[in-house]
């Protein structure tokens, strides 16, 4: 079924807008990997991404990832991206109707999703109709019918196929996201302190989500049901199996009702100030690898991520390859976790590892490295960061007169979208440098007689 819909796969309209040359995408294709230490491919990678500008006004960055399969995210991306591109924000004048904007840009996704699957659905039904009229056990059925048998599984697979997403729009200097699944977006900025914080914009709709166990359970779905099973997240787009065909599937059919919903979590806006220094959106390949290199809560995760992009923002020339690099580094560490569970002879609870996609959309943080102006004056070096422009529309760092902005790497961070935890833009974060190691140094030295005499350190 996936092999008849790559047929009707044509280039895409999104590709033919402007590239946002502020970001950075780094991706690695999914592995499975082997005892001895050898990787190979899996399958064909399943994410998508968007990074255009449709105006000097508007932006739109977005990474999907396929379950089962790419036909969902690819169809929803190119959808998505009509649905908010072509002309409808012109006539959004508040924050509340371009939530509403992506919001719809979302149901009609899902809407044109089982749209289009109705033929595979009633051609399900009818050969499960067939099959239960002849009045055979399952193992009579399994002797006569095998050929009907593998085209039901066939069709089950492929209406299986679903997608999680992450969707930022910058639109008039805010920005709005919206997720559904397992795709994670994150706004990293600085505080009074100069320390870079980290804020999960999205909600992470998958079993390590207390709240989304919590609904399963009451739909009478308890942990053992999904034991060994791929249930990629608990909402998406797509996946009819999880939904309305939920009874069809072994570890779903228990429930009370559709255990898989489609519910879009959407936030905004929010306005993008100096302090704004990068927005990161993942993959849920990207989420699943640092969850299991750092298990445990997300933000331990998240903290890591960011500060391995803060280093390669000093080691690397082009944002490109800022992103390129730590998706390098999260693949191999996710390696090695792998390697040392089995040379150890500890659990191995995994033994692959899912495609990789990481979006950078830098607002205002130092590339030191960076080469700007190759037509006019050569590789001339930008020995610090841009600077960010008032009165940009789309709050895209400009040229002009830089100043070095000496970021702390300790990286704190909180979650907006978690119940109780409502965003306000003039909250500030606590930093969480600690400087009891700075101060024992400090009294030894005093001790010793070694300290500066032309230094107050009192």
């Amino acid at each position: 079924m996936e092999s008849m819909q790559n047929n009707n796969r044509t280039k895409s309209w999104t590709d033919d807008l402007k590239v946002c040359n502020q970001t950075g995408v780094g991706e690695a294709i999914n592995q499975i990997y082997k005892d001895d230490g050898r990787r190979c491919e899996g399958y064909e990678s399943r994410d998508k991404k968007c990074l255009c500008i449709s105006d000097n006004n508007t932006s739109l960055y977005a990474i999907l990832s396929g379950h089962n399969g790419v036909t969902v995210a690819e169809n929803a991306l190119q959808e998505m991206a009509a649905e908010l591109l072509l002309g409808q924000l012109n006539v959004c004048n508040t924050d509340e109707a371009v939530k509403e904007l992506i919001r719809q840009s979302f149901m009609s996704v899902e809407k044109g999703y089982f749209d289009s699957i109705n033929p595979h659905v009633a051609t399900k039904t009818a050969i499960q109709l067939h099959l239960s009229a002849d009045g055979m056990n399952q193992y009579e059925i399994s002797q006569q019918f095998e050929n009907v048998l593998q085209k039901l599984d066939s069709l089950n697979n492929a209406l299986s196929v679903g997608s999680s997403a992450v969707l930022a729009l910058i639109h008039r200097s805010h920005l709005y996201l919206g997720n559904i699944g397992n795709c994670r977006a994150l706004l990293c900025k600085t505080d009074e302190h100069d320390t870079l914080t980290v804020t999960q914009l999205s909600v992470d709709h998958n079993l390590l989500n207390a709240e989304e166990a919590a609904r399963l359970f009451r739909l009478g779905l308890m942990a053992q049901n999904f034991e060994g099973v791929p249930l990629y997240s608990t909402r998406c787009i797509g996946n009819y199996l999880g939904k309305a065909g939920y009874k069809d599937c072994n570890f779903l059919s228990s429930a009370t009702a559709e255990p898989v919903i489609f519910e879009p979590e959407i936030v905004g806006g929010i306005q993008i100030t100096p302090a704004c220094r990068f927005l990161v959106l993942m993959s849920s390949g990207l989420c699943r690898a640092l969850h299991e290199i750092f298990p445990g809560d997300a933000s331990t995760g998240n903290r890591e991520l960011v500060r391995m992009i803060s280093e390669e923002f000093q080691n690397q020339s082009t944002l490109g390859g800022v992103a390129q690099s730590v998706v390098h580094r999260i693949v191999q560490a996710h390696h090695d976790t792998y390697m040392q569970l089995v040379e150890e002879h500890r659990s191995v609870t995994f033994n692959s590892r899912d495609d990789v996609t990481l979006l950078i959309r830098n607002f205002n943080y130092a590339l030191p490295k960076a080469f700007v102006n190759r037509k006019n004056g050569g590789n001339r070096s930008l020995n610090s960061t841009t600077s960010f422009s008032s009165t940009s529309s789309d709050a895209t760092p400009t040229e002009g007169n830089y100043s070095t902005i000496h970021t702390n790497v300790s990286v704190t961070s909180s979650n907006i979208t978690q119940p109780g935890n409502h965003y306000d833009p003039n909250r500030r974060i606590r930093s969480h440098v600690d400087f009891s190691d700075f101060y024992q140094r400090v009294e030894e030295a005093r001790k010793r007689g070694a300290l500066p005499s032309n230094i107050e350190f009192d």
